[in-house]
């Protein structure tokens, strides 16, 4: 037997079960068992804290240990809401709950006739974005396939299950490009660690690498680039926060305009988190090879 089929199972199936049990429960009950297991357990044994704790040292020098701890813990807390949101609460009623913000800009966007790239980040609860096919924005999102496959199809399947498109990663360009050429939406998470192929620019005060194409392609093919985020509010409603779009027609299809590009998405990312900062995922290692605060 072959030992992902195994592997894959012997963590899939625990969990549809956990799933199961959490969606017979009541909401309230259910939501709060996620909390506790993510705000003790995961955060008392350490799963990737030091990662966070780290990294929001480096960006918040001044805070104090009480609110570095204070909102260390609510990173947990809202990672555990993003999974209520997207493995308990239906389609519906996550709609009902959200609202959008900016949409004209958005709109304004689609007028040009050649598709628009949604620049989000790794924020609040961006996975809620499946729902946007729901009020006719016609969403396609970049998808990595996860290692379990199990997992993956399941995921997918509740992306998907209100008109949402994926592209996997894999067809890259091509993919982007075909749905692009639709007219529809194409949502990027523009904060992700390019590695060494990326450019390195300054994010939140110390360099990282950036991937290109969303400036290499707004650039080249003239498409125009809306920043937008989905934030949390305090009573556990969402709202869309759509930006004014960005275009630059006269901007040459180059490196150093690539450069010009993001730091206008990035002005837009680090001022949310600066506003939302337990909102971000602080324990993904967005510095890495650029400026690594691990190998210190």
């Amino acid at each position: 037997m072959d030992k992902n089929f195994l592997i894959n199972r012997l963590e899939y199936y625990p969990f549809r079960a956990l799933l199961a049990l959490l969606r017979f429960l009541p909401y309230r009950l259910s939501k709060a068992i996620v909390v506790w297991l993510f705000t003790t357990i995961g955060y008392g044994l350490g799963i990737r804290r030091e990662v966070a704790k780290t990294q929001l040292k480096a960006v918040y020098p001044d805070w104090d240990n009480k609110k570095l701890k204070s909102v260390l813990k609510d990173v947990y807390r809202q990672m555990a809401l993003n999974i209520v949101d997207e493995y308990i609460v239906s389609d519906e009623d996550l709609l009902y709950k959200s609202e959008i913000k900016g949409e004209e800009h958005l709109q304004a966007a689609l007028k040009e006739g050649r598709g628009v790239i949604l620049a989000t980040a790794h924020f609040g609860n961006w996975e809620a974005a499946r729902i946007l096919p729901m009020v006719d924005i016609p969403l396609s999102v970049i998808v990595k396939k996860q290692r379990n496959t199990l997992f993956d199809d399941y995921t997918n399947m509740i992306r998907t299950r209100s008109g949402l498109r994926i592209i996997d990663m894999k067809r890259g360009l091509r993919g982007m490009m075909s749905d692009l050429k639709e007219n529809r939406v194409v949502a990027i998470l523009a904060d992700q660690n390019a590695g060494r192929r990326g450019l390195i620019m300054d994010f939140l005060g110390y360099p990282a690498s950036h991937w290109k194409g969303v400036a290499k392609i707004s650039l080249r093919y003239k498409i125009p680039i809306v920043p937008g985020f989905v934030v949390r509010n305090s009573d556990d409603t969402l709202t869309f926060d759509l930006q004014e779009m960005i275009m630059e027609p006269d901007l040459a299809d180059e490196e150093e305009n690539y450069v010009v590009v993001l730091e206008k998405v990035n002005q837009h990312v680090e001022r949310f988190i600066h506003e939302y900062p337990s909102q971000w995922f602080w324990v993904h290692k967005r510095w890495k090879r650029a400026h690594d605060f691990f190998e210190r």
